[in-house]
């Protein structure tokens, strides 16, 4: 009976001091990181500028060739698929729908896209209701990327 009561407290012992060890975690990030992000961008059009608009651009279900461009109505409706090409962190896509069966839908052809030092975003749109006029989106993270890392610590 003494032994087994030594065995509790010194299993009890090494529990308490586990568990005041710092945990080291390693970092995961999704495989369309750096592409994924949440943005701040301007828009501009013609001799017109419109922003600041929030952009999300995040992974697709299905597989991991495509990302999704959410405006959340911010600018336009546009929730569009784009092809991604993770080596150049470059999208694009021709004529895909936005918001498809949401009632909203648009032809929205997405190109030059593009984002440079994980910390800035570029690509122009052309919408089926706006046939002609280019947007440029242009701007940079929401959270820079050396924030979101340290954010993670």
């Amino acid at each position: 009976m003494k032994n087994k009561a030594i065995y509790i407290i010194l299993f009890i012992s090494g529990i308490v001091l586990n568990s005041c060890q710092k945990m080291e975690y390693e970092k995961e990030y999704n495989w369309a990181y750096p592409v994924s992000g949440d943005w701040v961008v301007n828009v501009q059009y013609g001799t017109d500028t419109y922003g600041p608009v929030y952009l999300k651009t995040y992974n697709t279900s299905m597989g991991q060739d495509s990302i999704w461009l959410d405006d959340h109505h911010d600018f336009w409706p546009m929730k569009v698929k784009a092809k991604v090409n993770m080596k150049a962190l470059s999208f694009e896509s021709a004529k895909s729908i936005s918001y498809p069966g949401e009632g909203v839908e648009d032809e929205v052809k997405i190109s030059n896209g593009k984002v440079v030092g994980k910390d800035s975003i570029y690509f122009e749109a052309e919408f089926a209701s706006d046939p002609g006029t280019i947007y440029k989106f242009g701007g940079h993270r929401k959270v820079s990327y050396e924030e979101y890392l340290d954010g993670l610590n």
